[in-house]
């Protein structure tokens, strides 16, 4: 296999519904370089594995897998996967998503060869609801946002929309030797499970090297299906996920020792999505770390705190909420308490 400039990584876990298109969206590119698809594959149970090694049989000048004898987990198999990679620009695609456009590794790797103060490139996207069928084209365009040209540090902390949800993995490159090094540089927000993000802190902090440049224009389809993890129908889900969002928020204040205001924020917010979560899960130690962390309560806070702690109380919010959600409009969500 000869030297790849690109290295496209591909993590897959029982995507079998989806990881032909995924693959074939990667060999379509038409490039004037080599390029290689690295695929990690976590022992999938529903034949997708099957499906993977009949594409590394059919084209062994471009496709490698990397996997073992037991599931070792996204993050991990991440990790695994990138360090097989060779190529001097990285891009990455889950095997549930798929890139629609034969020049998108084109495109990405001109940039970077061209602006070498550049350590990220990435571009808007098609949405897909696989349950409805829904196809929203562009969307970056469609939701109207304006994407900085070099966003820093800052922006990604102040919690922007369109930076945390426009960045999105399937539609991104960068440079090998900067994801490395960074990863490397902090083991415990980049390599452990402290964090269900797995890449905004990877975009933050590439923000502090280099700089970001936004293509306006779709060159990947991301997937959304019904119960995915920041979209989930059990609020005790996108409540985890929203605790999780702030400590690595808080986390990355510290680090770089951003303005107090945002680490405030920041701290506000975990405090009212654990205190909710720590209700929902009826987690009385959660809670009470809220209360050590917080100073003054609400209501509705103690009544979530005291929630946690004793099963009547739950009930009795649980019924107002009831209450509440037949006579409000709104509330869709059942998220009052």
């Amino acid at each position: 296999m000869p030297e790849p400039l690109v290295s496209v990584g591909m993590i897959t876990y029982n995507h079998r519904p989806y990881i032909v298109k995924a693959i074939e969206g990667v060999l379509q590119q038409k490039t004037h370089f080599p390029f290689e698809l690295v695929i990690g594959e976590d022992c999938s149970t529903d034949g997708t594995r099957e499906i993977v090694f009949e594409y590394q049989k059919k084209y062994p000048e471009i496709i490698r897998v990397v996997t073992s004898d037991a599931n070792v987990g996204g993050r991990e198999n991440e990790l695994r996967t990138m360090k097989a990679c060779r190529g001097k620009y990285w891009a990455f695609c889950e095997g549930d998503d798929y890139w629609q456009s034969p020049e998108k590794l084109q495109k990405q790797a001109d940039y970077l060869e061209s602006h070498p103060d550049c350590g990220l490139v990435y571009s808007s996207f098609d949405v897909h609801h696989v349950g409805t069928g829904k196809r929203i084209e562009d969307f970056i365009k469609h939701r109207k946002w304006k994407m900085p040209e070099n966003p820093r540090l800052s922006d990604f902390v102040e919690d922007r929309g369109e930076l945390l949800v426009g960045i999105l993995t399937c539609t991104v490159m960068t440079r090998r030797a900067l994801y490395e090094q960074l990863v490397d540089s902090d083991p415990y927000l980049h390599q452990g499970n402290h964090f269900i993000m797995g890449d905004t802190q990877l975009w933050a902090e590439i923000s502090t090297k280099a700089r970001l440049h936004f293509i306006p224009e779709s060159l990947a389809t991301h997937n959304i299906t019904e119960d995915s993890v920041t979209r989930s129908r059990d609020i005790r889900k996108r409540l985890q996920f929203a605790v999780s969002g702030q400590e690595l928020f808080l986390y990355l204040c510290r680090k770089y020792e951003l303005p107090v205001r945002l680490s405030q924020k920041h701290e506000e917010q975990w405090c009212n999505y654990s205190l909710r979560l720590a209700f929902h899960t009826r987690n009385a130690e959660m809670a009470e770390e809220v209360r050590t962390r917080k100073a003054t309560f609400t209501l509705a806070e103690w009544l979530r705190y005291w929630g946690s702690k004793h099963l009547a109380v739950y009930y009795f919010c649980c019924l107002g909420a009831l209450f509440r959600h037949l006579f409000e409009k709104g509330n869709i969500n059942g998220e009052w308490m």
